[in-house]
C-alpha cells in the first residue's frame, strides 16, 4: 500500500500533492504537506461543504483551505484482510489527535469525505471502525487511561461474536453495540479489533 503515498505524493496527472498525510496499513504516517500553517492539499474534492467550530462555512475548494486531509491506506474494493488493522487505526486516532492539539480543534471538527461531499459521491471511509478509533482517540487523550477497565480483542480466526462474548462475559449485543458492528450475520474477520468494554 507504500505505492497509495507514492502516488498521493506525486499524483503524475497534472495535479499537486493532494493529502497532507497518509496513514498505511503497518501504521507508518507519511506527511506529504511540508508545512501545515503555509500550504494546504486539494484533497477534500467537489461538492463539499463544512461549518468549523465559529459556524463559518465553507464549499468545495474553500474546503481544502481549511481541514488537514488524510487518507488511510486501503484497496477501493476492500479486498485486504483484516479490512482495517489495528495499527492503521490506532496510528489515524494518534494523528487526529496531534493535529487536534497542535492546531486547536476538537474532536467534533474531526470529519469523513462522506459527511463533506454533497453529492452523495463519496463514502470514505468504508466500513471504517470508528468505535475503536474513538476508543485509540479517547486513551491518547488521556479520557480513557491505560489502567482502565477497558478491553481489546483481537479477533483470531474462526473465532464468533458468540464465544468472545462468552469469553468475557458480555453480550453479543454489546459488543456489536460498542464497535458499530450493525452486519445481523455477526460477521468479523481475523485480525479485527473489538472493544470490550470501556
Amino acid at each position: 500500500m507504500h505505492n497509495d503515498t507514492l502516488y498521493l505524493a506525486n499524483p503524475g496527472d497534472g495535479r499537486s500533492v493532494s493529502v497532507d498525510f497518509t496513514v498505511e496499513r503497518d501504521g507508518t504516517i507519511y506527511q506529504l504537506n511540508p508545512d501545515l500553517s503555509q500550504y494546504f492539499t486539494f484533497h477534500a474534492g467537489r461538492a463539499t461543504y463544512f461549518r468549523d467550530k465559529h459556524g463559518q462555512a465553507f464549499r468545495n475548494r474553500d474546503v481544502t483551505r481549511v481541514l488537514i486531509g488524510i487518507e488511510l491506506c486501503q484497496k477501493a474494493n476492500l479486498s485486504l484482510s483484516p479490512l482495517w488493522p489495528a495499527e492503521q487505526v490506532q496510528a489515524a486516532a494518534e494523528l487526529c489527535f496531534f493535529l487536534a492539539e497542535t492546531f486547536g480543534f476538537g474532536k467534533e471538527q474531526i470529519t469523513t469525505h462522506q459527511r463533506l461531499i454533497t453529492d452523495g459521491s463519496r463514502s470514505d471511509p468504508r466500513k471504517f471502525p470508528f468505535a475503536t478509533f474513538w476508543f485509540y482517540y479517547d486513551r491518547v487523550a488521556g479520557t480513557v487511561g491505560v489502567d482502565t477497565p477497558a478491553k481489546i480483542h483481537r479477533v483470531s480466526a474462526g473465532e464468533t461474536l458468540w464465544a468472545i462474548a462468552k469469553k468475557y462475559n458480555t453480550t453479543i449485543e454489546r459488543i456489536k453495540d460498542l464497535n458499530d458492528l450493525n452486519d445481523p450475520s455477526n460477521l468479523i474477520r481475523p485480525g479485527q479489533v473489538l472493544i470490550i468494554n470501556k
